[in-house]
């Protein structure tokens, strides 16, 4: 069959970005043909997916000759046929979504022309969009071109909480275009069930509409990438505790609370933090851990592009995040045998980590906790090979096999299942 992934980047190599990539892979070794569309082919998981497999096509969906005047009309037409769409809500008058599709139509400028076009032309079995902004352009066009094509959103966040948060208006106005929007999707995805309950509880839709596919983290290559060598002395030297935080330097991922549960540590024991990754809150996490005495036992070496030899030496890794969906980080570590501690956050340490039996949970924020929860693990940390054993739960196959179920629309992915069977 004939699969289409749309995402708009995946420059950064990680979380959905990643995941994409290797639900394309996947799928290409399945046997089917995949379209993978992007907005910007810029990055090394492009240069990967390009070489990969003949079947396996990237396809930027603004190059080429592009007409504005068309791709003003064309979204004209979607925002007149979302407005449309709802009897009652006639002309948009009252209704809370129809500002932020205008919004988007006009700050964001989607290739709607594009993609309905892609449509026509090369007919796709089923199209999987990722992340907020695909997910609505998708169903925007969906309406415009109606084939034989299934149309699948997939949410990768605890999006209430990330509304909830978001500085952004665009972000705050997520909840109300799911509302509105997600009723045209012929299937919806959330990479837990905790994930998939919100979605639930935000659009109406019955727990059978949306279904929860875990995130294909647990590979074989894992093992292999985590005994490459790693150029870092505080990991050559085993007489100090190394304590690992991994993602992206924003509020979401509060790095803050970890910094400062560190200082808790650290003024008790011996131990040094490395913080792999890049993001806004890089400079002022730097100068809170001058603030905090700890400068010199803390790291920050920037992206890696293989940070599993990281997991593999680490003594203890930590996720301190507010929100998440389904954080791969949390079962990458556990993939490579590292103990782990995680803040209880909405939505997936809960499931992952089965309430505690295969890590510490604490509550979000508190410094305390996860200081005491830090060195109690440094203590006494369980088998490395049971951390192993709980990340192949998370399995590359299961998880591409469920895609597949998904995409073809045939029967129900046989795990995890829909929200309502969670």
């Amino acid at each position: 069959m004939r699969f289409a992934i749309y995402i708009r980047t995946i420059k950064t190599a990680r979380g959905a970005g990643h995941v994409s990539a290797n639900v394309a892979k996947g799928l290409v070794e399945k046997g089917h043909i995949v379209d993978f569309l992007v907005e910007d082919r810029e990055g090394q998981l492009i240069d990967e997916l390009a070489s990969f497999s003949g079947n396996l096509h990237v396809i930027n969906l603004r190059e080429g000759p592009q007409s504005a005047l068309l791709n003003g009309a064309f979204r004209a037409w979607a925002v007149i046929s979302n407005v449309l769409s709802i009897p009652s809500c006639l002309f948009g008058i009252g209704d809370s979504a129809t500002s932020p599709v205008v919004r988007i139509m006009w700050k964001e400028k989607p290739p709607i022309l594009s993609l309905v076009q892609y449509i026509k032309r090369d007919n796709p079995d089923a199209i999987l969009s990722f992340l907020n902004y695909p997910n609505m352009v998708l169903l925007l066009t969906a309406q415009l071109c109606r084939k034989k094509t299934r149309f699948v959103v997939n949410i990768r966040n605890t999006i209430s909480v990330a509304a909830a948060n978001a500085d952004s208006a665009r972000v705050r106005s997520v909840p109300r275009l799911m509302k509105r929007l997600f009723r045209l999707a012929d299937a919806v995805v959330a990479p837990s069930a905790g994930a998939g309950q919100d979605v639930a509880r935000i659009t109406g839709l019955p727990g059978e509409r949306i279904t929860v596919i875990y995130n294909p983290v647990f590979r074989p290559e894992i093992l292999r990438l985590a005994r490459e060598a790693v150029d870092h002395p505080w990991l050559d030297d085993g007489s100090v505790p190394v304590i690992l935080g991994v993602g992206k330097m924003k509020p979401q991922k509060d790095f803050q609370t970890l910094l400062r549960a560190f200082a808790g540590v650290r003024a008790r024991r011996p131990a040094r933090l490395i913080l792999l990754g890049e993001g806004p809150d890089r400079g002022p996490l730097g100068e809170l851990a001058g603030e905090l005495g700890i400068e010199t036992d803390v790291d920050f070496p920037g992206y890696v592009r293989n940070p599993f030899p990281y997991y593999a030496r680490a003594s203890l890794f930590v996720l301190s995040s507010i929100w998440e969906g389904l954080p791969n980080v949390l079962i990458e570590a556990m993939a490579c045998g590292c103990p782990v501690v995680s803040t209880d956050c909405p939505s997936g340490p809960d499931e992952i980590l089965q309430g505690g039996a295969f890590g510490k949970l604490v509550p979000m924020g508190a410094v305390d906790a996860m200081a005491t929860a830090i060195l109690e693990t440094l203590e006494t940390p369980p088998p490395r090979d049971r951390m192993v054993a709980r990340a192949r739960h998370y399995s590359y196959d299961d998880s591409i096999a469920a895609y597949e179920t998904l995409m073809i629309g045939v029967g129900q992915p046989s795990s995890p299942g829909s929200v309502a069977g969670c």
